[in-house]
């Protein structure tokens, strides 16, 4: 099998929310380093996971478009994979040269013309003077920018400048590529045109990364989709089902069930006679994203509190979506599992086969008995559900079953 081009394994990227919270960090983990103690557990206090256990594979000549909404990821991941970042995390490997378009204009000197700015990128692309020369013909004739050539580039549209940089980073075959939203600010023949000049690329061998919102230019590029959500890679797959998943996470595709009157009413969060104090995976110390496979057994933990001895109590689990659709509840009074509350003590649920597809899902609830909540959270655990093998006609649960012949 040949080896992969780029392979990230269980990538993970902290920032910090406050920055002398991340001076000291930096402080002190220099001083972990320099005494060889163990480095601290993240995140810390006022840290969060932009990105959290992300992994897939590409190949030579192969295009990956990375999908999902603003806040996903998506620039982090190209900028860890590009070197400007270090993962907090796992680890990435690179097989070969690395071309970034990833911040508008980021690569361009503002006080220099069009033409210097050719001469001084293909430079740090390991052109020769003489190969520029050869190059600079078909760098002009891509980006139109023939009239503006000998003009310094911070008199350029946006428009001018992305057109500058895609032209002259894919004006010769790379081993990656990376591109972050560059295309947007180009008018549609533009986009076209760099569509066609990515796939003589990938035709060429080289690999490519492709963040976009467009899903026309996603679909005519990618050949597999990596979705992010929340920092959470839920899926590696196919594009048409990817985006469908997608649309899912995001409600575009939930837009007719209020109307319908199909989402339900959310009762208030109250401490009553008995409240969850905590809920966790069996190997996880901790309520804090919880990150499972679909189809998979899921044992979880519950901790709570009474107030008084409670006879005849349901425990009652809800996973919504993102959009606020309540897509699977447990319900223990399903199976005639009733039991007696005393003060405080700890639940044990088992869930032999996670029925929920790929996707993140906000769990709440509480016990119940009476017909009545004896205490509700809407915010118990986030549970983020990953797909190793995501198809286009799978939708929101998966069900288990066995079939005799």
């Amino acid at each position: 099998m040949p080896q992969p081009v780029i392979r990230c394994d269980q990538v993970g990227k902290t920032f910090c929310r406050s920055t002398l919270s991340a001076i000291l960090y930096s402080a002190a983990d220099l001083l972990r380093r320099l005494f060889r103690q163990r480095p601290a557990r993240l995140p810390r206090q006022h840290e969060f996971w932009a990105l959290h256990g992300v992994s897939f594979e590409a190949g030579r000549g192969e295009c990956i478009g990375i999908i999902g909404p603003n806040g996903a990821g998506k620039s982090t991941l190209l900028k860890l994979i590009n070197g400007d970042y270090q993962p907090d995390q796992g680890c990435i490997e690179r097989n070969g040269r690395i071309t970034a378009l990833i911040r508008l204009g980021g690569g361009l000197q503002p006080l220099l013309t069009g033409r210097e700015n050719i001469y001084i990128k293909c430079a740090e692309l390991g052109f020769s003077k003489t190969e520029t020369d050869a190059l600079l013909e078909r760098i002009l004739a891509f980006s139109g920018l023939e009239k503006s050539l000998d003009l310094p580039v911070r008199r350029y549209s946006d428009g001018m400048y992305a057109r500058l940089e895609f032209s002259i980073a894919t004006c010769a075959p790379m081993d990656i590529l990376l591109i972050d939203e560059v295309l947007a600010v180009g008018d549609i023949a533009f986009q076209m045109r760099c569509l066609q000049r990515l796939e003589q690329l990938k035709k060429a061998g080289s690999t490519i990364l492709f963040v976009s919102h467009s899903e026309m230019n996603v679909r005519h590029i990618a050949d597999r989709c990596l979705l992010l959500y929340e920092g959470e890679a839920l899926a590696l797959g196919e594009t048409d089902t990817l985006f469908r998943k997608y649309y899912e996470a995001t409600g575009f595709l939930d837009r007719a069930l209020e109307p319908l009157g199909l989402a339900p009413s959310v009762p208030e969060d109250f401490a009553g006679v008995v409240q969850l104090s905590n809920v966790a995976l069996e190997t996880q110390a901790d309520g804090a994203v919880v990150v499972v496979q679909s189809g998979r057994p899921v044992t979880l933990l519950l901790h709570y509190l009474s107030t008084e001895p409670v006879a005849n109590v349901t425990l009652v689990l809800q996973f919504w979506s993102p959009t606020g659709v309540l897509v699977g509840t447990f319900d223990s009074g399903l199976n005639g599992d009733e039991c007696q509350l005393g003060q405080a003590g700890v639940a044990r649920l088992e869930l032999p086969f996670l029925g929920l597809t790929a996707g993140v899902y906000r769990v709440a609830g509480g016990f119940r008995a009476g017909g009545r909540w004896l205490g509700y959270q809407s915010h118990l655990l986030k549970l983020s559900v990953t797909q190793p093998n995501l198809r286009e006609d799978q939708g929101l649960l998966a069900l288990n079953g066995r079939v005799i012949f």
